[in-house]
């Protein structure tokens, strides 16, 4: 029988798989044409798309952050068991896990609340989704460095991502980073956290044989 570990593990990289099939299909329904380019992920969740009714997408989208958020929330404790050598570690890890798992609940309510019906309260649950998840992936990336028994990729590939989230989380709050509050550096944005949980997953697979 599998462990918990490495079946959180698999949650690492299906929460992520999810998230991108479901999201594709909602882009193929979306009423009068989906923009890859020009439309954020939120569009996807909207109740109402040019005037049409668009219940169907709306659940897709829940559905899609909501599956992510879920597999967030083991894949988060389980990393932390690897990260128990010295008492920093352990420190950053906790630190990580407790951040990651305060964002999860942020991404399904990001969902729930459609943008068109609650606008405040998509964009601030966006906002504490984003900052959150992405101060975690820092705290575990430094302690990724830190952990002689990781690959230093790893580590290296984090702090890509933390880069590249900040670039857009800066946007909301100078117009230095307006450049970077583009839909599409919302993907890559988005993109860049799920191939993080990707890559730890793997490592963690490897590592709970």
């Amino acid at each position: 029988m599998a462990s918990w570990k490495r079946i959180s593990a698999y949650l690492g990289i299906i929460g992520g798989m999810i998230f991108i099939i479901v999201t594709f299909i909602a882009m193929l329904t979306y009423p009068g044409g989906y923009s890859f380019i020009d439309y954020p992920f939120s569009a996807l969740g909207l109740t109402v798309i040019n005037s049409t009714p668009s219940m169907l997408n709306y659940f897709l989208f829940v559905i899609a952050c909501t599956s992510a958020a879920v597999c967030l929330v083991p894949f988060s404790l389980a990393i932390r068991t690897v990260f128990t050598d010295t008492t920093l570690l352990k420190l950053l890890s906790w630190v990580g896990t407790i951040l990651i798992l305060a964002s999860a609940p942020n991404l399904s309510a990001l969902s729930l609340f459609a943008g068109n019906v609650f606008p405040a309260e998509h964009g601030l649950t966006t906002l504490l989704f984003f900052i959150l998840i992405t101060l975690g992936v820092l705290f575990y990336s430094i302690a990724t460095l830190l952990n002689s028994e990781y690959n230093n990729l790893y580590g290296l590939i984090g702090c890509i991502v933390v880069v590249v989230c900040f670039m857009y989380i800066g946007a909301f709050f100078s117009p230095l980073f307006a450049s970077f509050g583009t839909a599409l550096w919302q993907k890559v944005s988005v993109y860049a956290l799920i191939l993080w949980s990707a890559f730890q997953g793997y490592y963690l697979l490897k590592r709970f044989e």
